[in-house]
C-alpha cells in the first residue's frame, strides 16, 4: 500500500492509450469498498469514456482542460438524505481509494473538485450535471480524470512530521 501511495501523484497530461475496462472496474471496485458512515454508502460514479463528454467535462471547471485528454473520466457524487452531513468525507474516501488502486494499477489521476464554485465563478456542479443529465438531488465531489501519464510524473515526499502533534498540539 505504501507504494501505492508514493506512486501517486496529480497528472494533467495524458497519453491517448485506451484504459482496459478491467482496469476501470477494479479502480470502481476499490471506491465501492471505501468506508461510509453508518455504512449509508450515497455514493454515485459516472464512468465517462466519450470523447464528446469528456471535452464538455473539460469545460466545467477553470483548471480541468486536462479531462479533455485523458481516456477515462469518474465523475464523483452522492444522494445525500436530508440530515445526511458525511457525504462529502464519504466520496472523499471513495475517490481517495480510486486514486491509490489506479497508481497501483500504473495508471496517472488528478482530483478535479466539482463541489460548490470554483476561483472562476464556475457553477461546476451545475454545469457538469448538466453534461451527464445528473439529477438535481445528486451533490458532485470531483471528476477524476485517468490515463496513462503522457510523461513520468513528479510523486512528492511525505509531508514534514513538524505537522504531526501526540497526545495534544
Amino acid at each position: 500500500m505504501l507504494d501505492a501511495i508514493a506512486k501517486r501523484y496529480s497528472c494533467r497530461a495524458y497519453s491517448d492509450k485506451p484504459v482496459d475496462d478491467a482496469l476501470i472496474d477494479e479502480i470502481v471496485t476499490a471506491g465501492l469498498r471505501a468506508p461510509s458512515a453508518v455504512n449509508r454508502r450515497p455514493w454515485h460514479i459516472v464512468v465517462v469514456t466519450d470523447d464528446a463528454l469528456r471535452g464538455q467535462l473539460a469545460q466545467v471547471h477553470a483548471y480541468a482542460g486536462f479531462c479533455a485528454q485523458a481516456p477515462v473520466v469518474f465523475v464523483i457524487g452522492a444522494e445525500p438524505a436530508p440530515t445526511d452531513d458525511a457525504w462529502i468525507e464519504d466520496c472523499s474516501a471513495l475517490v481517495e481509494n480510486m486514486l491509490l488502486q489506479a497508481a497501483e494499477l500504473g495508471l496517472a489521476t488528478c482530483w478535479v473538485g466539482l463541489r460548490g464554485n470554483d476561483t472562476m465563478g464556475y457553477e461546476t456542479e451545475a454545469r457538469a450535471r448538466k453534461v451527464l443529465g445528473i439529477p438535481e438531488s445528486v451533490r458532485l465531489l470531483a471528476q477524476i480524470p485517468c490515463g496513462h501519464a503522457a510523461e513520468p510524473g513528479q510523486t512528492k515526499p511525505a509531508g514534514p512530521m513538524e505537522s504531526v502533534h501526540r497526545n495534544g498540539w
